[in-house]
């Protein structure tokens, strides 16, 4: 074998070791220690029917509430708020918590007022995970890579949509305990 061909053989085995690099860059989310949300540049409307997105948590998304009985809120990832109404009113937004040693994620809406939450999965700290939302006339479908979808019913006051996007944001009623970091990258 020739040098050429050793040296050619080495650099294809080392880029197969390296980290691949992610085609676009990620926005990061700061959310600081005593807050609730990082500061988002600008407000942006939703320009479809379908939110699609990676996220990647880091360490900093494991905590521990103050109060014990708020380890079950859950905290607010990505989303929308729906039916030209406040996110209060009609939204859709994936949600996510640091629960039993656990990041699960979950469906986080309000429909016509009312809370709807629906469990969807777990991820792993530092991997890059695919989100998905869609808003049909009648239902908003979640889903996370290979888990089944999450159907939750659309309010029945909608029938024009104006989607503004709905960011990070910690709590419930208490602030982030400590500096946490989420990495997204809007691909919708």
């Amino acid at each position: 074998m020739n040098r050429i061909a050793l040296y050619m053989i080495i650099f294809s085995l080392a880029m197969m070791s390296c980290e691949p690099e992610w085609e676009e860059p990620y926005q990061v989310y700061k959310i600081n220690k005593g807050t609730h949300a990082p500061l988002v540049p600008k407000i942006s409307s939703l320009q479809s029917e379908t939110l699609v997105f990676n996220a990647v948590f880091n360490e900093s998304a494991i905590y521990q509430n103050a109060l014990e009985e708020n380890q079950q809120d859950i905290n607010k990832l990505m989303g929308f708020a729906d039916c030209n109404s406040k996110h209060h009113d009609n939204s859709a937004r994936f949600g996510w918590r640091w629960f039993e040693d656990q990041l699960e994620i979950h469906a986080y809406c309000y429909v016509n007022g009312e809370r709807v939450v629906a469990y969807i999965g777990t991820v792993e700290l530092n991997e890059k995970v695919d989100y998905m939302l869609n808003v049909s006339d009648t239902q908003y479908t979640f889903q996370i890579e290979d888990e089944a979808p999450i159907i939750i019913n659309r309010g029945d006051v909608c029938n024009i949509g104006v989607y503004y996007m709905l960011y990070p944001y910690f709590g419930g009623d208490e602030t982030a305990p400590h500096d946490i970091s989420i990495q997204i990258r809007l691909t919708y």
